[in-house]
């Protein structure tokens, strides 16, 4: 992805048509999970990343395994929230969850970017209140490249 590209309305037009489409591709996906199912994504997607990538932030991910991990780790935040409430006395737990996701979720955004051949230091983009957050997450919803790009090769799903 040449990011020059995202100066032209129907070129943007076409990727947000592009993320629509996949989206909804994926939704159909969603409709077939099962418990069996996500306990086996759970596993793939959260705990071998956290065991396997900790640190990680060469490389690549792909689109489903970013949101994969992201989907889990607020399940997560949101459970040990909930539990945090009920029993206050447990709320440095979400605060330890929070110190502990950090970097891994650091790391899976700027692998996330470099499937889209851009630098992690866009991911600074998050930092801009509001606007920032949107394009980051427009950024993460691209489809990666097909092929090798400047970060590694293609990334297998």
């Amino acid at each position: 992805m040449n990011i020059n590209e995202l100066k032209d309305f129907n070129t943007v037009k076409e990727i947000a048509f592009g993320i629509a489409e996949d989206l909804l591709k994926e939704v159909e996906k969603v409709k077939n999970v099962n418990k069996e199912n996500f306990i086996t994504g759970f596993n793939k997607c959260f705990i071998n990343y956290l065991k396997n990538e900790y640190v990680k932030f060469d490389g690549r991910v792909s689109r489903c395994q970013y949101w994969m991990f992201a989907i889990y780790s607020i399940l997560i935040g949101i459970a040990i929230s909930l539990i945090a409430f009920i029993l206050p006395f447990l709320s440095i737990l979400s605060t330890l969850y929070f110190l502990g996701i950090l970097v891994p979720s650091v790391g899976i955004s700027v692998r996330r970017l470099h499937d889209i051949n851009l630098s992690g230091y866009w991911f600074l983009l998050s930092l801009i209140p509001y606007l920032g957050f949107v394009a980051v997450v427009f950024l993460f919803a691209i489809r990666g490249d097909n092929k090798a790009n400047d970060f590694g090769p293609k990334v297998k799903k």
